[in-house]
């Protein structure tokens, strides 16, 4: 099983031809109401390629968004039964989608997840992996916290202030919107040998279509490609798609090479979808891709190979 702690939500994502200056106006082209938020996204790839998921996370909220909210978890066969759907306003995130794929959001109803966060309600198994998002800040540290005690294997994503519970030989996840800066591979080489040392973890800094760096509790970080995409839709969630794509193969027992493959190429396939979790790539399509552009599945499994 891999545990996921975290967001879930109500996306609004609306396609635009631009974004408008300030004061001014663009029209919406098209307009989907989604399943979102990190931690369902992330469980719902993981269920639809087979592995048993627990979620846990925010309260759902009591109106009828809430109740929409439910019936989308429920409509991806994902489990609610750690859920609660009694009270306070449903989390509710408007994403804009411009013509490159790039996003922008606004929310409503996250700043009070923390209040009513479930984080001593979650499936603990020890062995398993438990992987969160830090959007409930003292609840998802709490469980993090929890689930490493308990003996679970934990990878934590965008967990970047200086107290992180990072557990050592688990596994760390951002993106240059959180750490290291965009293009700038050498420091973001530096900052995820930063984090490994310190935690004595795994360390993964991802940066688009300029690659990821990833470094090994122990030896340097190495810098290595991504997929080259076919179409970028919109890349909501493509963090999330390559997150659930690492802990793939981690929960089967991959060498590490092999699941941050399945990792990138998770990543690179979910910014050619609408939506965030509205059509997950199947192991074959992640498959066909990494077959299809072997330099690169070669690349990243020999640098995690070497010494």
């Amino acid at each position: 099983m891999v545990v996921v702690f975290g967001t879930v939500c109500l996306d609004r994502v609306r396609r635009v031809p631009s974004l408008p200056d300030p004061g001014g106006y663009v029209e919406i082209l098209e307009e989907t109401l989604l399943l979102g938020g990190e931690a369902a996204n992330t469980a719902r790839h993981l269920a639809s390629w087979g592995v048993p998921v627990g979620l846990a996370g925010n309260n759902l909220g009591a109106g009828e968004e809430g109740r929409r909210l439910l019936e989308l978890l429920r409509l991806a066969g994902l489990p609610t039964e750690h859920l609660r759907a009694d009270a306070g306003e449903t989390p509710v995130c408007d994403v804009y989608v411009t013509p490159d794929g790039d996003r922008t959001m606004f929310g409503k109803g996250f700043s009070a997840m923390d209040w009513a966060a479930q984080a001593e309600s979650f499936p603990v198994v020890p062995g398993a992996w438990f992987t969160a998002e830090p959007n409930m800040a003292d609840a998802s540290r709490l469980a993090a916290r929890r689930a490493a005690e308990a003996g679970m294997r934990t990878y934590l994503m965008d967990f970047v202030r200086e107290d992180e519970p990072l557990q050592p030989g688990g596994f760390w996840q951002t993106s240059t919107d959180w750490a290291g800066a965009r293009d700038d591979a050498d420091g973001n080489r530096r900052v995820a040998e930063g984090i490994a040392r310190r935690y004595r973890c795994h360390a993964i800094l991802t940066d688009g279509p300029n690659g990821f760096c990833w470094s090994p509790p122990e030896g340097p970080a190495r810098l290595l490609p991504t997929y080259r995409c076919p179409e970028v839709v919109d890349s909501t969630g493509a963090g999330d798609a390559f997150r659930a794509g690492v802990l793939f193969g981690l929960h089967q027992g991959w060498p590490v090479g092999r699941a941050l493959a399945m990792g990138a190429a998770a990543g690179c396939l979910a910014c050619t979808r609408w939506g965030a979790s509205q059509s997950i790539p199947t192991l074959e399509e992640l498959r066909n891709l990494q077959e299809s552009q072997t330099e690169t599945t070669d690349a990243i499994l020999s640098a995690c190979a070497a010494g």
